[in-house]
């Protein structure tokens, strides 16, 4: 018995002496931290949903919506919407005639809900995807080289 719990500490004792000497790894920027930094947007933008004109499900977390106007939205939601991958069918709800970034407005596919944690506004679709592309190369890089940032 007594012989258990010394191995037992002197397990417990390695493990922390362990961890308290390794380097601390980095953690991963978000892909929405990287994209407000691109973009100098707060994610807070608000759309009319009578101005949507169609949705893009880009992942389980990320949506591309058009609207009237030429204008472009990306939102995203607080957790995995498992069924934006596969559906074709997206719609938005919110408390008034609009729906902004902050968790008070979501996404509705005929599965589930999702609240949507930010919306970034951009002047056409092919500004949006620069931004993207740009926020998922600084994420790349930051990771890769994280104490040039």
């Amino acid at each position: 018995m007594k012989r258990s719990i010394i191995t037992m500490l002197c397990v417990a004792l390695i493990t922390v002496g362990c961890s308290a000497t390794g380097e601390k790894k980095p953690r991963k920027p978000s892909l929405e931290e990287m994209l407000a930094q691109v973009t100098e947007q707060d994610g807070r933008s608000c759309v009319r949903v009578d101005d949507i004109d169609g949705y893009a499900p880009l992942d389980d977390t990320m949506v591309s919506v058009s609207a009237r106007g030429r204008k472009h939205y990306l939102m995203t939601t607080m957790f995995r919407c498992n069924s934006l991958r596969g559906t074709f069918r997206v719609g938005v709800s919110g408390r008034f005639s609009e729906v902004c970034g902050g968790g008070m407005g979501h996404l509705v596919t005929d599965e589930e809900t999702c609240p949507i944690r930010n919306i970034y506004e951009f002047p056409s679709r092919d500004d949006a995807f620069a931004a993207l592309s740009a926020a998922e190369a600084r994420r790349e890089a930051q990771e890769l080289f994280p104490d040039e940032e």
